[in-house]
């Protein structure tokens, strides 16, 4: 499998008559084709920019600063504006976070599908509705002959969803993006999104990213895992790294914070105590500290490199350093990720 994607450095910041909002410090990672990433952390770690930067759907007064989004060999962030349209919807498709918001009301399902059918393909217009049936009949809509021409609202939050997902992969894309798919449905709902996201993937080999706060979507669905705060990357590795070794105090304090099934025992929740920083004035440091129970004074100066603790599992924490006092369930020694 090839690399589909590869991220260096990026910086996206929102120029406010407030000041600068850096809502992305300097992110890099890469997927291969068929990967399935998670990007995790509370809001306004910069999960969702990210995404939008991958796409450069950044508007006034937002700007990408800095750094290279490589997909397919192509850098997106030196394209114009129209050789942008010609990826997005076709190449890369992207789910937002409340389908409702983001299918015009005034339109049947219908006349949004064979809109973006129409101008990444050369289907004619029957074969455009044909088409459009077809997927959504892929994503488990039933009678799709005759919902397509439903408005909207004729749908349950759940099916609006899966006309999202169909409209997104009626063109083939290569890559999918999936923001907060699931927010606002309920479990059994979210579980055959989810289910159905993985059976799509196996299906066409679409490369997905989600964007997520709920780690049991991560859990459920993801190959890899990317742990965000402050608009930096704190951890990243592979499901299995990020929920049985992790290496960040924030992926810890996450885990933490959420349910467990504990077999006859009930244990109580541990929050993380404090709150997010102000990405119109950071820290100096790390983002974390401020709210870490491990910090020490190189934390508050300098933000840590990330150190590399496997082939694919690295963490930005001085607790990883040779020199940094031992502290329980954290690894020494990692190298330092060039």
């Amino acid at each position: 499998m090839g690399k589909i994607l590869e991220v260096n450095n990026l910086k996206t910041s929102f120029f406010t008559h407030l000041g600068e909002v850096q809502a992305v410090r300097g992110s890099s990672f890469s997927m291969n084709e068929g990967d399935i990433l998670g990007i995790v952390g509370e809001s306004g770690s910069g999960k969702s920019v990210t995404a939008m930067s991958i796409i450069n759907l950044i508007e006034d007064p937002g700007k990408i600063k800095e750094g290279s989004v490589i997909f397919n060999g192509k850098d997106l962030t030196k394209l114009t504006e129209s050789e942008l349209t010609e990826i997005r919807g076709s190449e890369i498709a992207m789910i937002f976070q409340d389908p409702m918001t983001s299918l015009n009301p005034v339109f049947t399902i219908k006349n949004l599908m064979t809109e973006v059918i129409l101008r990444h393909t050369d289907m004619s217009k029957k074969e455009a509705i044909a088409h459009a049936i077809k997927m959504l009949d892929l994503v488990g809509i039933p009678h799709p002959e005759t919902r397509i021409n439903a408005y909207p609202h004729q749908f349950s939050g759940g099916m609006r969803q899966r006309v999202m997902i169909a409209t997104a992969l009626s063109c083939d894309p290569k890559l999918l993006i999936a923001d907060e798919p699931t927010t606002a449905l309920d479990v059994t709902i979210q579980a055959q999104i989810l289910e159905l996201l993985l059976k799509l993937k196996d299906e066409t080999n679409t490369s997905i990213i989600i964007i997520t706060h709920d780690l049991g979507v991560i859990a459920e669905v993801c190959t890899d895992i990317i742990v965000m705060y402050g608009g930096m990357m704190m951890e990243k590795g592979t499901v299995d790294e990020i929920f049985y070794e992790p290496n960040h105090p924030y992926t810890n304090g996450l885990h933490n914070s959420v349910p467990h099934i504990v077999s006859g025992k009930r244990d109580r929740l541990i929050p993380i105590k404090g709150s997010p920083p102000d990405l119109m004035k950071p820290p100096t440091g790390c983002p974390f500290s401020p709210r870490c129970p491990h910090a020490m004074q190189i934390c508050l100066e300098e933000a840590a490199p990330m150190f590399k603790l496997s082939d694919t599992h690295t963490s930005a924490c001085w607790l990883l350093h040779e020199d940094a006092p031992q502290v329980k369930g954290y690894t020494k020694g990692g190298k330092q990720d060039d």
